[in-house]
Protein backbone atom coordinates (compact mmCIF):
# COMPACT_ATOMS: atom_id res chain seq x y z
CA UNK A 1 0.00 0.00 0.00
CA UNK A 2 1.61 3.38 -1.36
CA UNK A 3 0.97 6.07 0.45
CA UNK A 4 1.71 9.57 -1.36
CA UNK A 5 3.15 12.62 0.86
CA UNK A 6 0.86 15.83 0.51
CA UNK A 7 2.16 18.33 -1.19
CA UNK A 8 0.01 21.23 -0.11
CA UNK A 9 2.26 23.52 1.40
CA UNK A 10 1.37 25.32 4.51
CA UNK A 11 0.14 28.89 5.01
CA UNK A 12 1.43 30.37 8.22
CA UNK A 13 4.77 32.23 8.24
CA UNK A 14 5.75 29.82 11.24
CA UNK A 15 5.31 26.61 9.03
CA UNK A 16 7.10 28.32 6.30
CA UNK A 17 10.13 28.09 8.73
CA UNK A 18 9.35 24.13 9.62
CA UNK A 19 9.03 22.89 5.84
CA UNK A 20 11.25 22.85 3.49
CA UNK A 21 10.46 23.37 -0.27
CA UNK A 22 12.91 20.78 -1.28
CA UNK A 23 11.70 17.06 -1.91
CA UNK A 24 13.50 13.86 -1.12
CA UNK A 25 14.16 10.64 -2.64
CA UNK A 26 14.44 8.45 0.41
CA UNK A 27 12.37 5.07 0.20
CA UNK A 28 10.63 4.63 3.67
CA UNK A 29 8.93 1.46 4.56
CA UNK A 30 6.35 1.21 7.69
CA UNK A 31 5.17 -1.99 9.70
CA UNK A 32 2.04 -1.82 11.73
CA UNK A 33 3.74 -2.83 14.85
CA UNK A 34 4.56 1.00 15.13
CA UNK A 35 1.67 2.30 14.47
CA UNK A 36 0.26 0.19 17.00
CA UNK A 37 2.56 1.10 19.62
CA UNK A 38 1.77 5.00 18.97
CA UNK A 39 -1.89 4.25 18.85
CA UNK A 40 -1.14 2.23 22.15
CA UNK A 41 1.30 4.91 23.33
CA UNK A 42 -1.45 7.86 22.86
CA UNK A 43 -4.32 6.22 23.78
CA UNK A 44 -2.92 4.67 27.60
CA UNK A 45 -1.73 8.32 28.10
CA UNK A 46 -5.18 9.81 27.30
CA UNK A 47 -7.04 7.51 29.93
CA UNK A 48 -4.42 7.93 32.65
CA UNK A 49 -4.27 11.92 32.27
CA UNK A 50 -8.67 12.08 31.37
CA UNK A 51 -10.04 15.84 30.78
CA UNK A 52 -7.02 17.64 33.55
CA UNK A 53 -4.65 18.13 30.78
CA UNK A 54 -4.84 21.66 29.27
CA UNK A 55 -4.38 21.65 25.34
CA UNK A 56 -3.88 18.86 22.89
CA UNK A 57 -2.02 15.58 24.59
CA UNK A 58 1.27 15.02 22.98
CA UNK A 59 3.04 11.57 23.19
CA UNK A 60 6.87 11.11 22.15
CA UNK A 61 9.03 7.86 21.02
CA UNK A 62 11.87 6.52 19.09
CA UNK A 63 11.98 4.45 15.70
CA UNK A 64 13.92 1.66 15.42
CA UNK A 65 14.94 -0.19 12.09
CA UNK A 66 17.47 -0.93 9.57
CA UNK A 67 18.92 1.34 6.63
CA UNK A 68 20.21 0.33 3.22
CA UNK A 69 21.43 3.17 1.31
CA UNK A 70 18.41 5.23 0.86
CA UNK A 71 15.54 2.74 1.84
CA UNK A 72 14.66 2.76 5.21
CA UNK A 73 12.83 -0.08 6.98
CA UNK A 74 10.75 0.88 10.60
CA UNK A 75 10.62 -2.27 12.22
CA UNK A 76 9.62 -1.02 15.82
CA UNK A 77 9.60 1.68 18.71
CA UNK A 78 9.09 2.62 22.34
CA UNK A 79 8.40 5.68 24.83
CA UNK A 80 10.38 8.75 25.27
CA UNK A 81 10.25 10.25 28.55
CA UNK A 82 10.07 14.19 28.10
CA UNK A 83 9.55 17.40 30.95
CA UNK A 84 7.94 20.93 29.78
CA UNK A 85 9.62 23.94 29.30
CA UNK A 86 8.93 27.15 27.75
CA UNK A 87 10.85 26.61 24.71
CA UNK A 88 9.46 22.94 23.88
CA UNK A 89 9.87 19.56 25.05
CA UNK A 90 13.41 18.14 27.10
CA UNK A 91 14.58 14.94 26.42
CA UNK A 92 15.71 12.68 28.99
CA UNK A 93 18.74 11.75 26.75
CA UNK A 94 19.95 9.46 30.01
CA UNK A 95 16.83 7.22 29.36
CA UNK A 96 16.95 7.51 25.85
CA UNK A 97 20.37 6.41 25.58
CA UNK A 98 19.45 3.38 28.47
CA UNK A 99 16.31 2.18 26.67
CA UNK A 100 18.43 2.43 22.77
CA UNK A 101 21.03 0.30 24.56
CA UNK A 102 18.79 -2.76 25.84
CA UNK A 103 16.74 -2.39 22.28
CA UNK A 104 20.49 -3.27 21.03
CA UNK A 105 21.09 -6.23 22.76
CA UNK A 106 17.97 -8.19 22.08
CA UNK A 107 17.85 -6.25 17.92
CA UNK A 108 21.04 -6.18 17.18
CA UNK A 109 19.86 -5.70 13.11
CA UNK A 110 18.02 -2.34 14.05
CA UNK A 111 19.39 0.96 14.66
CA UNK A 112 17.86 4.39 16.07
CA UNK A 113 16.39 5.89 13.05
CA UNK A 114 14.16 8.70 14.20
CA UNK A 115 11.42 9.77 16.76
CA UNK A 116 7.56 9.91 16.59
CA UNK A 117 4.98 12.31 17.91
CA UNK A 118 1.27 13.16 17.65
CA UNK A 119 -0.24 15.85 16.09
CA UNK A 120 -0.64 18.06 12.53
CA UNK A 121 2.16 19.26 10.61
CA UNK A 122 5.52 19.99 12.15
CA UNK A 123 5.70 23.40 14.41
CA UNK A 124 8.95 24.93 16.01
CA UNK A 125 8.67 22.43 19.09
CA UNK A 126 9.21 19.66 16.98
CA UNK A 127 12.27 21.37 15.46
CA UNK A 128 13.40 22.46 18.80
CA UNK A 129 13.02 18.43 19.90
CA UNK A 130 14.54 17.20 16.95
CA UNK A 131 17.75 19.41 17.19
CA UNK A 132 17.96 17.34 20.72
CA UNK A 133 17.70 14.08 19.81
CA UNK A 134 19.45 14.41 16.51
CA UNK A 135 23.01 15.75 18.43
CA UNK A 136 24.44 12.66 18.02
CA UNK A 137 22.49 11.29 15.01
CA UNK A 138 22.05 12.56 11.67
CA UNK A 139 19.32 12.82 9.09
CA UNK A 140 16.95 11.23 11.20
CA UNK A 141 12.89 10.64 10.16
CA UNK A 142 9.98 11.98 11.97
CA UNK A 143 6.83 10.10 11.95
CA UNK A 144 3.75 12.37 12.72
CA UNK A 145 0.15 10.53 13.77
CA UNK A 146 -2.81 12.36 13.70
CA UNK A 147 -5.57 11.26 16.38
CA UNK A 148 -7.69 13.73 15.81
CA UNK A 149 -7.71 13.18 12.09
CA UNK A 150 -10.95 12.64 10.24
CA UNK A 151 -10.45 10.64 7.20
CA UNK A 152 -11.39 7.04 6.40
CA UNK A 153 -9.13 6.46 3.38
CA UNK A 154 -5.62 7.19 4.06
CA UNK A 155 -4.15 6.95 7.12
CA UNK A 156 -3.39 9.85 9.48
CA UNK A 157 0.63 9.51 9.55
CA UNK A 158 3.36 11.54 8.10
CA UNK A 159 7.10 10.77 7.55
CA UNK A 160 9.33 13.73 7.53
CA UNK A 161 12.80 13.93 6.68
CA UNK A 162 15.25 16.78 8.26
CA UNK A 163 17.14 18.59 5.70
CA UNK A 164 19.86 21.72 5.50
CA UNK A 165 18.80 24.50 3.56
CA UNK A 166 19.61 28.17 3.01
CA UNK A 167 17.19 30.24 4.77
CA UNK A 168 17.77 33.90 4.63
CA UNK A 169 21.75 32.94 4.02
CA UNK A 170 22.23 31.10 6.70
CA UNK A 171 22.20 27.14 6.83
CA UNK A 172 18.74 25.65 8.80
CA UNK A 173 17.40 22.01 9.44
CA UNK A 174 13.62 21.95 8.03
CA UNK A 175 11.46 19.14 7.56
CA UNK A 176 10.71 17.51 3.58
CA UNK A 177 7.88 15.29 3.90
CA UNK A 178 8.37 11.54 2.27
CA UNK A 179 6.28 8.96 0.95
CA UNK A 180 6.17 5.73 2.56
CA UNK A 181 5.10 1.77 2.30
CA UNK A 182 3.34 -0.61 4.37
CA UNK A 183 5.42 -3.23 5.20
CA UNK A 184 3.82 -6.30 7.16
CA UNK A 185 4.79 -9.99 8.36
CA UNK A 186 2.79 -12.89 8.98
CA UNK A 187 3.05 -12.05 13.21
CA UNK A 188 2.00 -8.32 12.30
CA UNK A 189 -0.87 -10.12 10.42
CA UNK A 190 -2.30 -11.84 12.69
CA UNK A 191 -2.08 -8.71 15.01
CA UNK A 192 -3.86 -6.42 13.25
CA UNK A 193 -6.42 -8.72 12.22
CA UNK A 194 -7.03 -9.33 16.07
CA UNK A 195 -6.84 -5.35 16.74
CA UNK A 196 -9.24 -4.69 13.70
CA UNK A 197 -12.05 -7.12 14.47
CA UNK A 198 -12.08 -6.72 18.43
CA UNK A 199 -11.91 -3.11 18.48
CA UNK A 200 -15.23 -2.82 16.41
CA UNK A 201 -18.03 -1.49 18.54
CA UNK A 202 -20.80 -4.15 18.32
CA UNK A 203 -18.93 -6.60 16.04
CA UNK A 204 -19.45 -9.83 16.54
CA UNK A 205 -16.59 -11.36 14.49
CA UNK A 206 -13.43 -12.96 16.59
CA UNK A 207 -10.33 -13.19 15.37
CA UNK A 208 -7.93 -16.68 15.01
CA UNK A 209 -6.11 -15.88 18.13
CA UNK A 210 -9.34 -14.62 20.05
CA UNK A 211 -10.41 -18.26 19.07
CA UNK A 212 -7.78 -20.18 19.58
CA UNK A 213 -7.65 -18.53 23.19
CA UNK A 214 -11.20 -18.90 23.81
CA UNK A 215 -10.57 -22.72 23.40
CA UNK A 216 -7.30 -22.64 25.79
CA UNK A 217 -9.25 -21.20 28.70
CA UNK A 218 -12.50 -23.53 28.12
CA UNK A 219 -9.51 -26.25 28.50
CA UNK A 220 -8.32 -24.71 31.39
CA UNK A 221 -11.95 -23.85 32.90
CA UNK A 222 -12.69 -27.43 32.60
CA UNK A 223 -9.62 -29.17 34.19
CA UNK A 224 -10.18 -27.06 37.14
CA UNK A 225 -13.83 -27.66 37.83
CA UNK A 226 -12.65 -31.33 37.63
CA UNK A 227 -9.87 -31.11 40.30
CA UNK A 228 -11.99 -29.05 42.13
CA UNK A 229 -14.55 -31.73 42.51
CA UNK A 230 -11.69 -34.56 43.62
CA UNK A 231 -10.50 -32.15 46.16
CA UNK A 232 -14.34 -31.39 47.55
CA UNK A 233 -14.58 -35.60 47.48
CA UNK A 234 -12.07 -35.96 49.27
CA UNK A 235 -12.42 -33.96 51.74
CA UNK A 236 -15.72 -34.77 52.43
CA UNK A 237 -14.24 -38.62 52.74
CA UNK A 238 -11.85 -37.65 55.41
CA UNK A 239 -14.66 -35.46 57.40
CA UNK A 240 -17.09 -39.03 57.43
CA UNK A 241 -19.52 -37.06 55.13
CA UNK A 242 -18.86 -39.49 52.51
CA UNK A 243 -17.51 -43.37 52.61
CA UNK A 244 -14.79 -44.89 51.28
CA UNK A 245 -14.01 -46.13 47.70
CA UNK A 246 -10.79 -47.61 47.09
CA UNK A 247 -11.24 -48.00 43.53
CA UNK A 248 -11.96 -43.90 43.48
CA UNK A 249 -8.83 -43.25 46.02
CA UNK A 250 -6.46 -45.69 43.63
CA UNK A 251 -7.32 -43.78 40.51
CA UNK A 252 -6.73 -40.20 42.75
CA UNK A 253 -3.87 -41.75 44.10
CA UNK A 254 -2.30 -42.75 40.72
CA UNK A 255 -3.41 -39.50 38.65
CA UNK A 256 -1.13 -37.71 41.72
CA UNK A 257 2.37 -40.30 40.89
CA UNK A 258 2.31 -38.53 37.62
CA UNK A 259 2.60 -35.05 39.09
CA UNK A 260 5.97 -33.99 38.96
CA UNK A 261 7.25 -34.53 42.62
CA UNK A 262 8.02 -30.91 44.19
CA UNK A 263 7.66 -29.89 47.65
CA UNK A 264 6.74 -26.27 47.33
CA UNK A 265 8.86 -24.71 50.72
CA UNK A 266 11.70 -27.55 49.61
CA UNK A 267 11.70 -25.93 46.23
CA UNK A 268 11.73 -22.38 47.36
CA UNK A 269 14.40 -22.88 49.63
CA UNK A 270 16.73 -24.54 47.43
CA UNK A 271 16.06 -22.15 44.16
CA UNK A 272 15.93 -18.95 46.59
CA UNK A 273 19.74 -19.82 47.95
CA UNK A 274 21.45 -19.92 44.69
CA UNK A 275 24.31 -17.22 44.56
CA UNK A 276 24.09 -15.81 41.24
CA UNK A 277 27.55 -14.25 39.74
CA UNK A 278 27.33 -11.55 37.05
CA UNK A 279 30.35 -10.88 34.50
CA UNK A 280 30.38 -7.38 36.11
CA UNK A 281 28.93 -7.57 39.55
CA UNK A 282 29.09 -9.89 42.33
CA UNK A 283 25.08 -10.46 43.49
CA UNK A 284 24.49 -12.27 46.20
CA UNK A 285 20.74 -12.80 47.78
CA UNK A 286 20.50 -12.53 51.01
CA UNK A 287 16.66 -12.27 51.07
CA UNK A 288 13.90 -14.37 49.19
CA UNK A 289 12.81 -11.01 47.82
CA UNK A 290 16.25 -9.73 46.42
CA UNK A 291 17.16 -13.44 45.59
CA UNK A 292 13.95 -13.52 43.42
CA UNK A 293 14.18 -10.07 41.69
CA UNK A 294 18.04 -10.94 40.97
CA UNK A 295 16.88 -13.91 39.58
CA UNK A 296 14.37 -12.17 37.40
CA UNK A 297 16.71 -9.88 35.91
CA UNK A 298 18.92 -12.66 34.78
CA UNK A 299 16.05 -14.54 33.35
CA UNK A 300 15.50 -11.44 31.16
CA UNK A 301 19.01 -11.07 30.39
CA UNK A 302 19.37 -14.75 29.55
CA UNK A 303 16.34 -14.94 27.49
CA UNK A 304 18.02 -11.85 25.88
CA UNK A 305 21.10 -13.56 25.21
CA UNK A 306 19.05 -16.58 23.46
CA UNK A 307 16.95 -14.18 21.58
CA UNK A 308 20.03 -12.61 20.40
CA UNK A 309 21.93 -15.85 19.42
CA UNK A 310 18.54 -17.28 17.40
CA UNK A 311 19.05 -14.11 15.18
CA UNK A 312 22.61 -14.65 14.33
CA UNK A 313 21.87 -18.41 13.82
CA UNK A 314 19.05 -17.19 11.86
CA UNK A 315 21.26 -14.78 9.22
CA UNK A 316 24.27 -17.46 9.10
CA UNK A 317 21.62 -19.99 7.51
CA UNK A 318 20.29 -16.86 5.20
CA UNK A 319 24.24 -16.22 4.06
CA UNK A 320 25.12 -19.46 3.36
CA UNK A 321 21.71 -20.46 1.83
CA UNK A 322 22.76 -17.43 -0.44
CA UNK A 323 26.42 -18.41 -1.41
CA UNK A 324 25.01 -21.69 -1.94
CA UNK A 325 22.56 -20.66 -4.54
CA UNK A 326 25.25 -18.83 -6.20
CA UNK A 327 27.47 -22.04 -7.02
CA UNK A 328 24.21 -24.05 -7.96
CA UNK A 329 22.81 -26.01 -4.45
CA UNK A 330 19.30 -25.00 -4.14
CA UNK A 331 18.18 -23.30 -1.00
CA UNK A 332 15.60 -25.90 -0.03
CA UNK A 333 18.63 -28.90 -0.52
CA UNK A 334 20.62 -26.83 2.07
CA UNK A 335 18.37 -26.15 4.37
CA UNK A 336 17.45 -29.91 4.82
CA UNK A 337 21.38 -30.56 5.72
CA UNK A 338 21.27 -28.42 8.55
CA UNK A 339 17.62 -29.19 9.85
Amino acid sequence: MEVDADTDSPSTSSEDKVLGSGSSSLSVSLHPLVIMNISDHYTRVKVQQGDSHPGPLIVYGALLGTQKGRSVEICNSFELVVSPSEQGPLLDKEYFSSKEEQFKQVFSSMEFLGWYTTGGTPTQKDLHFHRQISADNENILLLKLNPLARTSQLLPISVYESLIEIVSGEPRILFAQVSYTLATEEAERIGVDHVARVSVAGSTQSSAVAEQLSAQHGAVKMLYSRVRVILEYLKAVHAGELPKSHDILREVSSLCDQLPVLESQSFEKEFCSVCWAHPHAQIISHTHTHTQQTTDVLLVSYLASITKGLSTASEFVTKMNTVFDHHGIGRRGFRGLLF
